[in-house]
């Protein structure tokens, strides 16, 4: 992977230096063809749910934080990078999506897709102290980020996601037995939240009503049906049941059913030496699982290796500011120049995903805004595709 982003780069700067020559011996001979006219981050707060209506495509995913120890150049552009990373995770509802080659080039030119980014200053608890963090907020570009996951063959999870409910009870072994856990004990429940959040969910809590405090033992039997009835008075469609107990010298055990309505989807058990952890294990499979339901995926394609010509370009500084954007393009793995002339550059493309997923990734940035081109019978000469550059 780093040797075919190394032979871009190499082949875009050779390109640049070759190109300046070209297009001035070009421009000598005749003028150039005309050229064509021309987030901020939200945040997820676990609460009681309220009824509203989602939009097709939620900013709040699109963005992320990461902690940073500097300001430093080379820290902010891996911390774009893992930022990226969120934001692909959460977009396609995959845990994995970073191990695909497409995206792993895609992380090392994160800032190419950011929209905005700053730093702030948060403060922890750690221990019971308050512990004060810098963090770089950052927000992608929508269209690139959908485009990306699509040429990288990952499943787009677009449209409303469900908002689980989340019933929640904790057996602490203090002889109490099980309790609800509610909106008023959301410090509880932070570690599931802030992991659905990581993977693209956002999870409500009930508000702890005298009605819904008996609940505490439907909730401990797992007992979807007999818990949907409280969840419909919220409007909540899915519902993920959870109850936690100390599992002697191994920890604490954490049981889990999805439902939906009163229909079991899935269930699971997690055993853990942390409470927290054990009580965040149920962020991470309702996640896969309701992705699964509801993302699609759009494949790449075969690789390809195409020639186009590229018009609009009116001198060399168009050409470098041009191939620094194609150096960016993660399913571009090299450019080579063929031949300037005074209407157009061709060149040689060389694509990691067909040339449907690679158009799709230009239309989200409109550099690069495809032409008709001739058709021509001639294989052993066929036309190049074209793209003008946008101005």
């Amino acid at each position: 992977m780093h040797a075919s982003s190394s032979r871009t780069v190499r082949t875009l700067a050779l390109s640049g230096l070759l190109v300046g020559g070209m297009l001035a011996a070009a421009h000598a001979q005749a003028p150039l063809a005309g050229t064509a006219p021309e987030v901020t981050p939200e945040t997820a707060r676990m609460a009681a749910p309220v009824p509203a209506s989602a939009p097709a495509r939620e900013l709040e995913w699109y963005t992320a934080e990461v902690p940073v120890t500097s300001q430093e150049s080379r820290e902010r552009d891996a911390a774009l990078g893992r930022a990226l990373a969120q934001v692909l995770v959460r977009v396609s509802g995959q845990a994995a999506a970073t191990n695909d080659p497409v995206v792993q080039r895609a992380l090392r030119v994160a800032e190419s897709m950011a929209v905005a980014s700053e730093y702030r200053d948060v403060e922890e608890m750690a221990g019971g102290v308050p512990v004060q963090r810098q963090v770089l907020a950052a927000s992608f570009d929508p269209d690139a980020v959908d485009a990306l996951v699509m040429a990288a063959g990952l499943p787009l999870w677009a449209g409303e996601r469900p908002k689980p409910l989340l019933w929640l009870a904790i057996d602490d072994g203090g002889g109490a037995g099980p309790r609800l856990v509610s909106a008023q004990q959301i410090n509880v429940v932070k570690p599931l939240a802030q992991r659905g959040l990581e993977r693209g969910l956002r999870f409500l809590l009930p508000g702890g009503s005298a009605v819904e405090q008996p609940a505490a033992g439907s909730i401990w039997a797992l007992d979807a049906a007999a818990v949907s009835v409280l969840s419909s008075r919220y409007g909540a469609r899915v519902q993920l049941l959870g109850k936690v107990a100390r599992a002697g010298a191994t920890g604490w055990t954490s049981d889990w059913l999805l439902a939906e309505g009163g229909s079991e989807l899935a269930r699971w058990t997690v055993t853990d030496p942390s409470p927290q952890r054990a009580i965040a294990a149920g962020a991470d499979r309702a996640a896969d699982i309701l992705a699964a339901r509801q993302a699609k995926r759009v494949e790449t394609g075969q690789a390809e290796v195409i020639e186009a010509e590229l018009r609009g370009i009116a001198d060399q500084a168009t050409w470098l500011d041009l191939a620094a954007y194609l150096q960016s393009l993660p399913v571009l793995r090299g450019v080579d120049v063929i031949e300037a002339r005074p209407d157009a550059l061709r060149v040689r493309l060389d694509l990691a995903v067909d040339r449907a997923r690679f158009d799709a990734m230009l239309a989200g940035a409109g550099r690069l805004v495809p032409e008709p081109s001739t058709s021509t019978t001639d294989a052993a000469s066929p036309t190049p595709v074209r793209y003008r550059v946008a101005r």
